[in-house]
Formats: structure tokens, C-alpha cells, sequence
């Protein structure tokens, strides 16, 4: 868990920074669909699971991009080296979800042997977070059961939780492609529009190269 104290007076966004955290604090959210025709593929060859790969293709991009991988830690600003995927899991028997941790480590067979591991681990356990003390986190869930176009959360007061939010929907087919919906909520403070623009496009770069 290893990460830098952040030199806010040398950044170019220090005026930025400020702003969106002390004067006019907000987040903002954007929705796409992202083409994961060559992920779909993949996974049918290989027998794989989509919600462990597409996990791991987002993790793969966020960690791409520092904005994303920023926190308050003791009251500085600091960014980690690395962060890891918190997802949602249901439990069809009671109609509720935990919250889930695999460690990350750019190993793609890795990663689906460390889900199984705590998929396995934590299944019969309800609580919303079984998992403690794992700091650099950013936040992953996924509804199913339906397609969206837009999808925003709403976090009063937004505070300093600067990790990315990610809400996956139900992928479909339009024409020659499977597109599925994809929300990232954002704090305005660490990142701007053209962040989540290169983040998106890392993230569709990945699908498309996956291997």
C-alpha cells in the first residue's frame, strides 16, 4: 500500500483544485456505452467469467491514469502507486449486495485466481463490507438486469472521496457491435472532462486488444 505525498503548489490545477474542493464542491458524472464485442469473444473461447474480466480490463485502465488514483490520508493529498477494484456482489437469496476486494497486480490470470479466491471466501457472508483496512480502493458495481442511457448517483456534500465510481448496466446488440452502458461518477477537484475522456478511451482501447 505504497503511495506519494502530492506536491499541490507545483500542480497546474492547484486554482482547480481548491475550487471544486472548498469553494463550489462538486463531482460530476458521465454515461457511454463501451464496445466489448472482442470481450465477449474472448471470454466465450476461454470459458471465462465477464463481470472478473471486464473488472480487471477497468482496473487495468484506471491505473493508467493518476487523476484517478488520488485520496485525503491524514489531511494531505497523496496518490497511491496502486488501486484496486471494489465491486458489488449479490446474493440472490436475500436480495442484497457486499462489497468485494481482489487485488490488483497487472497479471490478468493473477486477478481471476484472486476473485475466485475471495468470491470464495466471503460468499455466505452478508455484511456490506466483510473485507477491512484495504485504503486504495476505487469503487465498482453493476446492474444486470437493465440497460441504461444515463445513471448518476447522489452524494450529498461529496466530501474529499476523490476515487472514481463505476455503474455497469445490461450489455445488448445494436447491429455489429455488443455495447454495454457504463457510468463513471468523479470528484471535480482531481480531474476534469478530458481525464474521463482518456480514461474511456484506454478502457475501449483494452476491450479491443484484449488478450
Amino acid at each position: 500500500m505504497n503511495y506519494k505525498k502530492f506536491d499541490i503548489e507545483a500542480w497546474n490545477r492547484k486554482e482547480h483544485f481548491y475550487h471544486f474542493k472548498d469553494q463550489l464542491r462538486c463531482g460530476f458524472s458521465l454515461t457511454t456505452k463501451i464496445d466489448i464485442s472482442q470481450v465477449i469473444s474472448f471470454i466465450k473461447a476461454r470459458d471465462y467469467k465477464f463481470y472478473p474480466t471486464i473488472i480487471y480490463l477497468i482496473t487495468q485502465a484506471v491505473n493508467k491514469h493518476d487523476e484517478f488514483k488520488f485520496a485525503m490520508k491524514e489531511g494531505e493529498l497523496i496518490q497511491w502507486d496502486i488501486v484496486h477494484p471494489a465491486y458489488t456482489v449479490m446474493h440472490p437469496e436475500t436480495e442484497t449486495f457486499s462489497e468485494l476486494c481482489s487485488m490488483y497486480t497487472g497479471d490478468f490470470q493473477a486477478f481471476l485466481a484472486e476473485y475466485d479466491r475471495v468470491h470464495e471466501t466471503y460468499k455466505d457472508n452478508y455484511a456490506l463490507s466483510p473485507q477491512q483496512g484495504i485504503e486504495n480502493i476505487f469503487n465498482i458495481s453493476m446492474i444486470p438486469w437493465v440497460s441504461f442511457d444515463a445513471f448518476n448517483l447522489n452524494v450529498p456534500g461529496f466530501g474529499d472521496y476523490f476515487a472514481p465510481i463505476f455503474t455497469l448496466g445490461k450489455y445488448s446488440i445494436q447491429g455489429d457491435e455488443i455495447l454495454m452502458p457504463l457510468s463513471i461518477q468523479v470528484h471535480h477537484a482531481t480531474c476534469d472532462g478530458l481525464h474521463v475522456a482518456k480514461l474511456l478511451q484506454s478502457l475501449q482501447r483494452l476491450c479491443n486488444e484484449i488478450k
